[in-house]
């Protein structure tokens, strides 16, 4: 498993002492579809711990969860259906953003998701800079 309480401060350390510019990543987690309530709460603590310790070295940005099922729209008929996608028999349930200076180092972080444990995948992007409007 990476040290990512090492990462995270070689990354905070590394920003604030050099005046980097941070860039901002997503994380998709998925998990496997028959991934339940009870399988959440068996790594609620660990995820706690990770998103903390992100929080408290300014990595995190924001999260969202969504363990329920969607509505799916599809097609030239913009079809609606109530379902999960699946990709690979693993659904997404959550997404994190974070920010890292590069990402060969977000990755390094995202290692440390609980989800890897039960089976699950993380997928890391990068996030197009959002433009700066400057306020009248």
């Amino acid at each position: 498993m990476t040290n990512s309480n090492t990462i995270s401060y070689y990354i905070y350390n590394n920003y604030h002492e050099n005046n980097l510019i941070m860039k901002e990543f997503i994380l998709l987690n998925r998990v496997p579809a028959g991934y339940n309530a009870e399988d959440a709460t068996a790594v609620r603590e660990k995820w706690n711990h990770v998103t903390d310790r992100w929080k408290a070295d300014n990595t995190f940005v924001s999260s969202f969860i969504f363990p329920g099922t969607g509505h799916v729209i599809t097609g030239n008929e913009r079809a609606v259906k109530k379902e999960q996608v699946l990709n690979s028999n693993l659904k997404m349930v959550s997404t994190i953003i974070i920010r890292a200076a590069d990402i060969d180092a977000a990755v390094e972080l995202s290692k440390a998701c609980p989800i890897l444990e039960q089976g699950g995948m993380v997928e890391v992007n990068e996030i197009q800079a959002r433009p700066v409007i400057p306020q009248q």
